[in-house]
């Protein structure tokens, strides 16, 4: 089961990144779905647990193997005790893996991407609630808030540095626009310079160098961290007053997928074990629904 979905998640995401593979290489293409095996196998773990567990329980019941057991003494709580200690092993594998291999797999694997789109690379320093970033020689930007999918910045501000490194222009806008490319519209801005009076534009169009890409690249993802580091990092910002509920959820929710297996599996043996037409095809019909 394992093998399985694993070639079928790894071919639909080939598949559908065929095209910037095309620009980066093949080879390229085929590490980048090996990067990211990690990732398939903590979704599919569960979803092979149920399968196969509810399949194994299902060939006992339709050979009237565990009717024989049940008559000898055997419940079948205690025949499926196995079955329930190998859910417990897989949900121990996926707290490894998501600790130690998921992390700077998935790292590796949005390289890849990221060389495959742009030649050139900015470094950006990025927390849970804000991100910087060097627009050119002399000039950072710092954006409060960022959205990845609408391709806006809430509370821009743009500082220019003179040769002693001392702010010589600061531009604060409200809100920043990827408009196309590396153009961002910003709206509200005042534009401060030494010993000058601050200037307001309703709206000012500049280039900054990167596109709403770069910047989804860039910015802060939870995804990317083990959950010691996500659990460190959530106790670390909630201290200086950052919102750590993002952290919290992808925390929890990397514990709750883990513990999948052992769901599913107590959910898939009675299920494997009923099977009032005695047929296999029954027990992967009830296990495709399940899954979707």
């Amino acid at each position: 089961s394992m093998v399985t979905f694993l070639t079928l998640f790894a071919v639909v995401d080939f598949v559908g990144n065929v095209d910037t593979f095309m620009k980066a290489g093949m080879a390229k293409g085929l590490l980048y779905v090996l990067y990211r095996l990690p990732l398939y196998s903590v979704r599919v773990m569960p979803i092979a647990m149920l399968v196969s567990a509810m399949i194994t329980m299902s060939s006992f019941s339709s050979t009237s193997e565990l009717t024989v057991v049940k008559a000898l003494g055997t419940s079948v709580h205690r025949f499926s005790a196995p079955v329930l200690l190998l859910s417990v092993l897989t949900a121990l594998l996926s707290v490894c893996v998501q600790e130690f291999f998921l992390p700077s797999s998935i790292r590796s694997a949005r390289e890849i991407i990221y060389t495959a789109q742009k030649k050139k690379k900015k470094q950006f320093f990025a927390t849970p609630e804000e991100l910087w970033f060097k627009m050119e020689p002399g000039k950072f930007v710092r954006m409060e808030t960022f959205s990845p999918e609408t391709g806006t910045a809430g509370r821009v501000t743009i500082i220019a540095l003179a040769g002693d490194f001392k702010p010589k222009v600061r531009l604060d806008a409200r809100k920043a626009v990827n408009v196309k490319g590396s153009l961002w519209k910003l709206l509200h801005c005042y534009r401060r310079q030494a010993g000058k009076p601050a200037v307001f534009s309703n709206s000012l169009t500049l280039d900054l160098g990167v596109d709403k890409k770069d910047l989804r690249f860039s910015s802060f993802d939870p995804e990317a961290s083990s959950i010691l580091n996500l659990y460190f990092k959530s106790k670390q910002f909630s201290k200086v007053g950052y919102d750590v509920r993002a952290l919290l959820v992808e925390m929890y929710s990397r514990l709750a997928l883990s513990l999948m297996p052992v769901v599913v599996t107590v959910i898939g043996v009675p299920l494997g074990i009923f099977n009032p037409r005695n047929r296999r095809g029954f027990t992967v019909l009830v296990a495709t629904v399940l899954v979707v």
